[in-house]
């Protein structure tokens, strides 16, 4: 859910899930992440899964599709350097 391959969860069906929307999310997540599209959880997709991501989703909230939206978010922490240098 966090990531935007399942929908939010209600109260009354709290996290159930049929076996299709489970699958269908790991095929989306597969696919997004360049990975063989199995619908199964294998080696490589837990890999995906325990891979560092930043906060959003991948996915974007269809709600926010016409509307702008940020394209970042803020985790509380700052960048600790001021004196930056590029080339």
């Amino acid at each position: 859910m966090k990531f935007g391959y399942l929908p939010e969860s209600d109260l009354e069906t709290g996290n159930l899930r049929t076996d299709d929307q489970l699958k269908e999310a790991i095929k989306e997540l597969q696919r997004f992440g360049n990975v063989k599209v199995t619908g199964e959880i294998d080696e490589a997709t837990q890999k995906l899964m325990k891979a560092r991501r930043c906060g959003l989703a991948d996915k974007p909230d269809l709600r926010f599709e016409r509307s702008r939206h940020k394209r970042f978010t803020i985790h509380g922490q700052h960048w600790p350097y001021k004196n930056l240098t590029w080339r």
